[in-house]
């Protein structure tokens, strides 16, 4: 059906994505977490011999995140464990990429095509159409959480373990700390921790989308209002998503929105990560981790612990979805239309939603 393929098209292209981008993924969470004290050490030092020309080989002392940078944590695991280190947990982000590249990308589709079938089948204007993406987008925010809390939090703590281990070695590694040392066989209560995640994704996606689909807009209106101002006369005006121009406008505007769409909800991700990492009850209010962090050298800083690795990540992202557009196009037989969706949620409310009749029809 329609539906099974836009989600199969999102779940590979997150899956491609996410998987290129892994590195980056990973050593965001080392550098939050600053347990991996042999890869911080090394990048330390490392960082010290390009400012004073000499190195110092210490071991023992766990390093502080802030003195840890992307390049130099990357050059470090590649120099130390090789470069097939840089994909640990490869396995597991397989699993979180196809839940949430199929439910999110569908969901939202689907939702936003049944509102406007319930509430705006007169062909309203585009400010009705923009609330029912938004609440399309939302709705499959809560249900993509929902699914893909478990793979997403086994995520996190594979990335946050010193050294690799397969999927259901985690899997048991993660259920064992949580049952707090208790004998005897897995109850289905023992399972509920995986779910502890559903929050912080949750307080984490919808910042992100809000901040993104603000930022997008209103760079993507500037960017196309400063260019068809320049136009000669009777030359055709840009849109946004359309053409060469219109698509360079909207990767480099989604790209700008993705990076602030990562600095309003990374301390959501960094909670993620600490409840997700953390050998005790995950019951952990995430009051009491803002204030323990807040309470640290640093201040309101150690909320942004990571954040250069995941605003490149999420600068990445759009262009690689670009890249990967016509392939799934043809691979998938999905509709332009549908697929700028997936790809680029914007430019559906230009493209896809004004034309949503001609669409459902």
């Amino acid at each position: 059906s329609e539906y099974s393929r836009l989600a199969l098209s999102g779940a590979v292209c997150t899956v491609i994505v996410r998987t290129v981008l892994n590195p980056l993924e990973l050593v965001k969470t080392k550098i939050q977490l600053g347990n991996d004290v042999e890869i911080n050490d090394y990048a330390v030092n490392m960082k010290k011999e390009i400012s004073e020309g000499s190195i110092n080989t210490t071991a023992g002392k766990q390093s502080t995140s802030d003195e840890v940078g992307t390049v130099e944590m990357i050059k470090s695991l590649v120099e130390l464990r090789g470069v097939a280190s840089l994909f640990q947990s490869a396995d597991i982000t397989f699993l979180a990429s196809s839940a949430f590249g199929s439910f999110g990308f569908g969901a939202t589709e689907l939702f936003r095509r049944f509102f406007t079938l319930a509430y705006f089948d007169d062909g309203s204007g585009q400010t009705g159409q923009e609330i029912i993406l938004l609440a399309a987008a939302a709705l499959a925010t809560i249900v993509t959480a929902a699914v893909a809390s478990p793979f997403e939090v086994l995520r996190v703590k594979s990335m946050g373990l010193v050294t690799a281990r397969g999927w259901k070695e985690v899997f048991d590694l993660f259920l064992e700390e949580k049952k707090n040392g208790s004998k005897g066989p897995f109850k289905p209560g023992d399972y509920l921790p995986l779910w502890s995640g559903f929050f912080p994704i949750l307080s984490r996606e919808l910042p992100f989308s809000l901040t993104k689909f603000l930022v997008f807009d209103l760079l993507a209106k500037t960017i196309v209002g400063l260019v068809n101002g320049n136009l000669n006369e009777g030359s055709l005006p840009i849109q946004v998503g359309v053409g060469t121009t219109g698509l360079a406008i909207s990767a480099a505007s989604g790209a700008i929105a993705g990076v602030a769409g990562a600095i309003v909800s990374h301390p959501a991700d960094l909670i993620l990560t600490l409840k997700a990492t953390s050998e005790e009850d995950t019951s952990t209010d995430w009051k009491d981790i803002v204030s323990e962090l807040l309470r640290r050298e640093g201040g309101v800083g150690n909320l942004f612990i990571g954040l250069p690795a995941r605003s490149v990540f999420f600068f990445l992202v759009i262009g690689l979805q670009f890249f990967l557009y016509d392939y799934a196009k043809n691979i998938f037989q999905v509709g332009t239309e549908d697929l700028t969706l997936v790809l680029d949620v914007f430019y559906a409310i230009r493209q896809g939603l004004l034309d949503g009749a001609s669409i459902i029809d």
